[in-house]
């Protein structure tokens, strides 16, 4: 080993070596906690993963749920804020080593870790997009699609829609398919084909709940073959009562 590499890839002790497995660990144990408490199916599905998959697929869901969280959770008026810090996260994980490190200092985590700051999501993520080569575009995309959420995307076309549904599951079924070391590129289009169709159940299924948020997903031209075209003018109060037939068959 030439004296220059050996300065940019400095010994690493036992017990360093030790920690940061221990450190690894408790940022996957603290992903699993994270899909047991937020999806029962999507846990329940994992397990029929083999266990290295299992883990990395709750490491993906806790990112992913950590990015949705920040910007449905976020404060009036914070939303667009809480997309920044996410996208900035996304620097640090993709940067490497040395500049997560400096990323971590100025954030005040220990030791320059990501767990040192209580952001175990992040520390794992950043340790399975190196494994299995997960572009970075697939998890910008996602945040793309929470952008269309904070900025209040108004949705006049199905294509409209399928591009907010690519952006916030298709781009999780490609994450998928490197976590799952396929190889064909057929999967791929599968993968997202498969979750857009997740998203678009989703928003059948969440219709009153999106309206309570101030979200109308259903796109005006099937709010227009349903007779519901002014509804989108009603966002911001009550769900009206005679709205309810138009939308369960526009959706």
């Amino acid at each position: 080993m030439t004296p220059e590499r050996a300065s940019k890839h400095p010994a690493v002790s036992g017990a360093e070596a030790k920690s940061g497995a221990a450190r690894r660990s408790d940022a996957v144990r603290a992903c699993r906690r994270t899909i047991a408490r937020g999806s029962k199916s999507f846990a329940l599905a994992s397990r029929l993963l083999a266990p290295s998959v299992r883990d990395d697929a709750a490491v993906i869901y806790a990112w992913c749920r950590r990015a949705d969280d920040a910007v449905d959770l976020a404060i009036s008026g914070e939303a667009a804020r809480a997309l920044e810090g996410l996208r900035r996260e996304l620097d640090a994980v993709y940067a490497g080593p040395g500049a997560r490190a400096e990323w971590a200092v100025e954030t005040g985590a220990a030791r320059g870790s990501f767990v040192g700051s209580g952001d175990a999501a992040l520390a794992a993520l950043a340790e399975v997009v190196r494994r299995r080569g997960i572009p970075r575009r697939y998890p910008e995309e996602l945040l793309a699609g929470l952008e269309m959420d904070v900025e209040g995307a108004r949705y006049r076309s199905l294509d409209d829609l399928l591009l907010y549904g690519f952006r916030v599951a298709g781009a999780v079924g490609l994450m998928m398919c490197h976590v799952m070391g396929l190889r064909d590129d057929g999967a791929l289009e599968s993968a997202a084909h498969l979750g857009i169709a997740m998203q678009l159940t989703n928003i059948c299924r969440d219709v009153a709940e999106d309206w309570a948020r101030g979200r109308l997903y259903v796109p005006d031209e099937l709010l227009l073959a349903e007779g519901a075209a002014g509804l989108r003018r009603q966002l911001g109060g009550p769900l009206p009562a005679h709205a309810r037939a138009p939308l369960a068959r526009a959706a």
